[in-house]
């Protein structure tokens, strides 16, 4: 049986960047919250495919962000949408962002969402360690020396090919993941 499933990872930006650089990585941390912050890349990864959307505009990556996601479901309803941290943050902040940007969303439903950190944490969330690049070295697979702390230091510099790159890259690994937890059956964990 074919697995209908794709993979999406986004990459965040404080609204305002004034003063961001002397900020503590505390201070900074307490930005990245869809309140504070806002979407600036936004990837999906389909049948071996990488899409990616990026730029200021943030309404208008959110529309073909979600326009993408609706093609794709029409395809197949039922297919997955997988991804590391997904319902804790990306689809979190993605709806919220949508909602302030008056974005019409794809609606989804929980079950068809596979966020892998629960499935490996076997949904002991904030319990067990590991990022999503921790995981990569075990699968044999590269990691780019940047990591999210480093993505509104390069947006502001305006360094995109760099950050397309690294949601890419990211991209693979969680698809590398779900992968890996299909073959060890670790993907088989339900909540109830």
């Amino acid at each position: 049986m074919e697995d209908n499933h794709f993979v999406i990872d986004i990459e965040t930006c404080p609204i305002s960047t004034t003063g961001y650089m002397v900020l503590s990585e505390e201070e900074k941390l307490k930005l990245i919250n869809p309140i504070d912050s806002k979407v600036i890349a936004l990837g999906i990864r389909h049948n071996n495919e990488d899409i990616i959307f990026i730029g200021d505009d943030e309404k208008r990556l959110l529309e073909n962000f979600w326009n993408k996601w609706r093609a794709i479901k029409e395809t197949n309803p039922v297919t997955k949408i997988i991804g590391f941290n997904l319902i804790d943050f990306d689809l979190s902040f993605l709806t919220t962002r949508s909602l302030i940007n008056n974005v019409q969303i794809c609606p989804f439903v929980l079950k068809h969402i596979v966020d892998l950190r629960d499935k490996i944490s076997a949904y002991r969330n904030g319990k067990t360690k590991g990022k999503l690049k921790d995981f990569a070295p075990f699968m044999g697979l590269t990691v780019k020396e940047i990591d999210g702390s480093n993505i509104a230091d390069l947006w502001m510099e305006k360094k995109y090919d760099i950050i397309k790159d690294y949601l890419i890259n990211d991209l693979k690994i969680t698809e590398e993941l779900y992968k890996r937890t299909k073959e060890t059956n670790i993907i088989y964990i339900e909540r109830w």
